[in-house]
C-alpha cells in the first residue's frame, strides 16, 4: 500500500514536471491544467487582497498569467517546489497590480505649479482648470483648518506666505534668521500636502 502510494506521488510529480516544461512553452492545454490545479492558491490570495473592481475572471486571469510566468522561470530555478514558486510570483504580481492601482490614483489630473513661482508671465499663461464652487469652499475651510495643525510659529509664517510675503520679509517682520523662515515653509509645505491627502 505504501509503496502504490509512492508510485502515484512520483507519477503527479512527472506528469507535474511534463505539464510545467509544456507550460513554458506555451502549450495554452498545459497552462489550462496547471492553473486549474493551482486554483485554491488563487482564491486563497483573493481572500487576502482586496483588488477593486477586480472580479473572479480577472482573478483567474491573473492566475493564469502567473502560471505561464511561473513556468517560465521555474524550468532555470528549481530551488522550491512550483506550487511555492507559483504562490509567491502570483502574490507578488497582485501587489504590483494594487501598487499600479494606487499609483495613478496619487497622479495629478493637470500639470503642477510650485508655489514658489513668482514670473507673472508663467503664471499669466498657465491654464486653470474650473472649479466647481464646492470645491473652493473645501479648499478654503481647509486652508482656514489647517494653521491649527502646525505649531504656532509655522502658522504664522503659513498665514503670512498667504498674504504674499516673501520669506525675507516674514523674517524681518518676525525678527528671526530666513533660514527659520525657509524651514518652516517646507515643513508646512509636507504638512499640507498630507493634510490635503487625508482630506481627500
Amino acid at each position: 500500500m505504501q509503496f502504490l502510494k509512492l508510485v502515484r506521488s512520483e507519477e503527479c510529480h512527472v506528469n507535474e514536471q511534463q505539464l510545467i516544461h509544456l507550460a513554458a512553452d506555451g502549450d495554452d492545454a498545459s497552462i489550462n491544467a496547471l492553473a486549474q490545479q493551482y486554483v485554491p492558491v488563487v482564491w486563497r490570495l483573493r481572500r487576502q487582497y482586496y483588488v477593486r473592481n477586480f472580479d473572479e475572471d480577472d482573478w483567474l486571469q491573473e492566475g493564469r498569467i502567473a502560471v505561464y510566468r511561473a513556468a517560465k522561470k521555474y524550468q532555470r530555478l528549481r530551488q522550491c517546489s512550483f506550487g511555492t514558486y507559483y504562490r509567491v510570483l502570483l502574490s507578488n504580481q497582485i501587489i504590483d497590480h494594487i501598487r499600479r492601482t494606487q499609483a495613478r490614483k496619487r497622479r495629478p489630473e493637470g500639470d503642477i505649479l510650485s508655489l514658489d513661482v513668482n514670473d507673472e508671465d508663467i503664471l499669466c499663461n498657465i491654464q486653470t482648470l474650473r472649479a466647481s464652487t464646492l470645491d473652493v469652499v473645501h479648499v478654503r475651510e481647509q486652508v482656514r483648518i489647517f494653521p491649527a495643525i502646525c505649531s504656532a510659529f509655522e502658522g504664522l509664517v503659513f498665514m503670512d506666505l498667504l498674504a504674499g510675503q516673501s520669506p525675507e520679509r516674514i523674517a524681518l517682520s518676525r525678527q528671526v534668521e530666513v533660514d527659520q523662515v525657509v524651514n518652516a515653509t517646507d515643513r508646512c509645505r509636507k504638512k499640507m500636502r498630507d493634510f490635503l491627502q487625508d482630506a481627500a
